[in-house]
C-alpha cells in the first residue's frame, strides 16, 4: 500500500510539472505516463 501511495504522489508531481508546458507532446505525454503508472501500480500489484 505504501508503494502505491508513493507512485500516486510521483504521478501527481509529473502531471503538475508537465501540464503547463507549451509543447503538447510533453503536456499529454506526462499525463499519459502518470495515468499508466497509477493504473499499473493499483491493479498490477
Amino acid at each position: 500500500m505504501t508503494s502505491d501511495i508513493v507512485v500516486i504522489e510521483l504521478a501527481a508531481l509529473l502531471v503538475a510539472s508537465s501540464y503547463d508546458n507549451a509543447q503538447p507532446v510533453i503536456k499529454w505525454g506526462g499525463l499519459i505516463v502518470a495515468v499508466g503508472s497509477v493504473v499499473s501500480s493499483l491493479f498490477g500489484g
